[in-house]
């Protein structure tokens, strides 16, 4: 199924455009379905798998902070709901994601029909990414907005997980998430938050991979 997701992504994509690519399993078909076809395009990724990935196959990649725009980008996600809010807890880059969506023409989230929800159920925590110096400042303002909240850890490292940019990576489980864009604006107003990895307002569409087809959300025009 996520073969057909990463060919209906592959159809939006026009020659001689520059292409946002996030990370996981689905954007790695899209990266071997341009790489097979007569399309020249210029990448650009926050992830390091999918920057290797490209090199690999021989798609030019271009520096993440050496750009300010891209044509169209695409990016997986955990969770994402009927008006396109995400959750993109997993892969810890949240934040450069962000920076490359806030750069694309079109945001586009690739996923199979078992991540499409009604409303987001908040089955992975809200992961943070948290300046150093605010480390305690921040763990404090999640728990009094109801989280229980773990620092990342992993079993191929000794110690927390830091993230890309030197940042802890926090998750913050809630009990009763309520709204999603209201939970990602309380967020963004907390001191010393890089970034989280809630996208409310940001996707353009939603490619969904279903057995029997394939389905496009699209945001509703203000």
């Amino acid at each position: 199924m996520k073969q057909k997701c990463a060919q209906k992504a592959f159809e939006m994509i026009q020659d001689k455009m520059t292409v946002g690519l996030g990370g996981g399993s689905t954007v790695a078909l899209l990266i071997r379905e341009i790489a097979g076809s007569r399309k020249q395009i210029r990448a650009v990724t926050p992830s390091q798998d999918t920057m290797e990935l490209c090199v690999e196959y021989g798609i030019p990649v271009q520096p993440l902070e050496m750009t300010s725009r891209v044509d169209i980008a695409f990016d997986g996600c955990d969770e994402v709901d009927l008006e396109l809010n995400a959750l993109k807890s997993c892969g810890g880059i949240h934040t450069r994601e962000k920076i490359m969506a806030a750069m694309a023409d079109e945001y586009i989230l690739l996923a199979d029909e078992g991540k499409l929800k009604e409303r987001l159920e908040f089955a992975f925590p809200v992961t943070v990414e948290v300046l150093r110096p605010a480390r305690q400042y921040v763990k404090n303002c999640l728990e009094k907005m109801g989280a229980e909240v773990t620092e990342r850890r992993s079993d191929q490292k000794a110690g927390l997980v830091i993230s890309d940019d030197g940042n802890y990576l926090m998750e913050a489980h809630f009990p009763r998430t309520g709204d999603a864009k209201v939970l990602s604006d309380r967020l963004d107003r907390i001191p010393g938050i890089a970034g989280h990895s809630l996208f409310c307002g940001i996707a353009a569409k939603a490619v969904i991979v279903k057995e029997s087809g394939i389905d496009i959300i699209e945001k509703e025009k203000s």
